[in-house]
């Protein structure tokens, strides 16, 4: 490895190399916890990279965030090449391929936006006319043709007549120039293919595997930032229809306002097809109306225990659409309307069943739920299955193919049994290999014993930790993420930090606020002594190198909200056979959260900085010492009163 530029040999990174390659030649799956620093990547590519190009196989690598899949695709790979072009033994696999996929909702379709282009005048209102010239502007330029790529970003509404998102886009109706199957083809072909955790299981769902393996034929997978599987599948095997989402595609197959849509481009469509579509929308603005009215009047959520709670006629409505773009698909004159008209029959389809399903209940392991938007005017009805175990043991165990799971933080008091079980992994070989870092002389943690509750309504506790978070930003000279798990706390306090004398002349961002996530990010980083208020996704995926990041507060140990029907029915299914909902789905999973919010700080050997905890339950609940024991050092007590006593502390270790 001497060959690699700044390559360091890490004795933990060879243990997980080797047992990686284990588990590509013998299919017996692993589960492998990595501590920060271990190099996992590189750990299971190059094993991974081996085997496919020895024996003709293909290894999948699904990860969570874009930062992952870049940091593979621009500098994992290149490295390893450069390794296997300059190893005699090894000189066979440098000609390896790599392939990016992405959901094909995200790639422009050539064949369908000429489409949109010849009949821009029945689709397109004049500013979205202008819209679609952008972006035909645009395709004559971009080489991956992803939407991402677009700034501004791409209008909703005009880009999702032109995605790849269509049975429209096909090998057969496509030529060389359509982006998503050109990308499809790269896959196939591909000795590598990266993707996320989302379009892997909504591959898996859509039932697109061949033979005995997940997705590709006589594949191998590697799934990292794995601690987040669980979530991501209960809500890809999941179903979620809103009443947006339903008109939306009603107008599309007829608008009674415009008189255009599907069944009027293919001149097919006769007056009483015209009112079935008119009599179907006023039939779902009737369902979700009183839906509104009679269960999310003074709530935003409601749990669905009973089946049979609502009307079906909007299921018979539905069910007629269904059956009249069937006969339009019988009775169209080209090919490529047929086509257009099964994607619609094929999504009201879709809605029906999973409305049905929803009304009656018919799945006794998932959990039903009402969710109201009221800002956007949305409401959803979703399900979830509660515990996914089962479906990931058969989709994922139970075939042919290697199965590795890895991430930096999956086991909690060094026990992974309960990730194992929430996997259905029970079959896979289980390592921890922890982070060859020195955050003995790196890293301090202090946590507040006195932290006041920080809720809504309570502006004097809330004043009280700002006063202490300014202070902790004022003294560190880098820069400081603070995470939250309430975008209102984050809201109030950014508001709070931008009115303080002490950090008038720091760039303060805020989620939600400053721009999207990876635009705070750059700022950030740039900026070098930011103070940057992230909820939800910060807590994870945020790799800032050096004086950048220098101190991590974490304001309130993230819990999962107890009102979160998903949250509540996994409790339930505990508490009901004697256990506690508590110890063994919120702590466990708000520890896995803990350990990744803190690992936030030290990402290199030469990082350096604080956390601070202003949650004083880690000292005053028995629950606490959980979170302390995840930690990598010894945290220190602290008074917020007595803030300024820790500062002597902090600044010698931040400032080195």
């Amino acid at each position: 490895m001497s060959v690699l530029p700044n390559f360091e040999y890490r004795a933990q990174q060879e243990e997980m190399a080797y047992a990686c390659a284990q588990t590509f030649a013998s299919a017996v799956p692993l589960i492998f916890e990595a501590g920060t620093g271990v190099g996992k990547s590189l750990a299971y590519l190059v094993g991974g990279i081996i085997a496919a190009k020895r024996f003709n196989k293909k290894l999948v690598v699904a990860t969570n965030t874009i930062s992952l899949q870049q940091q593979i695709i621009e500098k994992d790979l290149p490295r390893i090449r450069l390794l296997f072009e300059n190893c005699d033994a090894l000189s066979d696999c440098a000609d390896f391929t790599e392939a990016l996929l992405i959901g094909r909702s995200n790639y422009l379709c050539t064949a369908r936006l000429k489409r949109a282009i010849s009949d821009k005048k029945e689709l397109f209102s004049t500013a979205e006319t202008a819209e679609l010239e952008r972006i035909a502007e645009w395709a004559k330029r971009t080489k991956t043709g992803i939407r991402d790529e677009l700034y501004p970003e791409p209008n909703s509404e005009v880009w999702s007549w032109i995605n790849a998102d269509s049975s429209t886009c096909s090998p057969r109706r496509c030529d060389d120039t359509c982006f998503y199957q050109n990308a499809r083809r790269r896959a196939a072909e591909a000795d590598i293919v990266i993707l996320n955790h989302s379009l892997l299981f909504s591959l898996i769902a859509g039932g697109e595997r061949e033979s005995d393996s997940i997705i590709f034929e006589n594949d191998m997978l590697v799934l990292d930032e794995a601690h987040l599987v669980p979530d991501v599948a209960s809500n890809i095997f999941g179903i979620s229809v809103s009443n947006s989402g339903i008109m939306r595609t009603l107008n599309r197959i007829y608008n009674p306002k415009t008189k255009k849509g599907l069944i009027t481009r293919v001149r097919l469509a006769e007056y009483f097809d015209k009112k079935l579509i008119s009599d179907t929308m006023a039939c779902v603005e009737d369902f979700f109306a009183n839906l509104q009215a009679n269960r999310l009047k003074e709530r935003d959520i409601a749990r669905l225990g009973e089946p049979n709670w609502g009307e079906d006629l909007i299921l018979n409505k539905l069910e007629e659409v269904e059956q009249t773009l069937k006969r339009f698909a019988q009775n169209a004159l080209t090919e490529r309307n047929v086509a257009e008209i099964n994607d619609y029959k094929d999504e009201i389809h879709s809605i029906r069943i999973a409305l049905e399903s929803c009304i009656y209940l018919t799945e006794p392991g998932n959990v039903y739920w009402l969710e109201c938007l009221r800002k956007e005017n949305r409401i959803y009805v979703n399900s979830a299955p509660i515990d996914v175990s089962k479906i990931l043991r058969r989709v994922l165990f139970e075939t042919s193919s290697p199965v590795i799971l890895t991430s930096a933080t999956m086991a909690v008091n060094g026990n992974m049994d309960d990730f194992v079980a929430k996997v259905g992994a029970e079959a896979a070989e289980s390592r921890i290999a922890d982070s060859p870092f020195d955050y003995k002389s790196n890293m301090r943690v202090f946590y507040a014993v006195d932290a006041p509750a920080y809720d809504r309504g309570m502006s004097s506790d809330a004043d009280a930790l700002c006063e202490c978070i300014e202070k902790l930003c004022f003294l560190v000279k880098g820069g400081t993420l603070i995470l939250f798990t309430s975008h209102y706390e984050l809201k109030k306090t950014a508001a709070l930090l931008r009115k303080s004398q002490l950090l008038k002349d720091r760039l303060i961002l805020a989620q939600n606020e400053d721009g999207r996530r990876g635009q705070l990010l750059q700022k950030f980083i740039r900026q070098g002594d930011a103070i940057l208020l992230g909820a939800d996704s910060f807590w994870t995926g945020v790799d800032v190198p050096g004086e950048a990041l220098s101190q991590v507060i974490i304001t309130k140990l993230p819990f999962e909200n107890f009102s979160s029907p998903l949250t509540e029915a996994r409790c339930e299914r505990v508490n009901d056979t004697g256990g506690s909902g508590f110890m063994s789905v919120m702590l466990p999973n708000a520890v896995i959260k803990f350990r990744q919010g803190t690992g936030r700080l030290i990402r290199s050997k030469k990082d350096r900085g604080d956390v601070v905890i202003l949650d004083s339950r880690v000292a005053s609940k028995g629950y606490g010492r959980f979170f302390l024991n995840s930690l990598p050092v010894q945290a220190q007590r602290f008074k917020i009163k007595d803030v300024d006593a820790i500062i002597p502390a902090l600044e010698s270790l931040s400032l080195v």
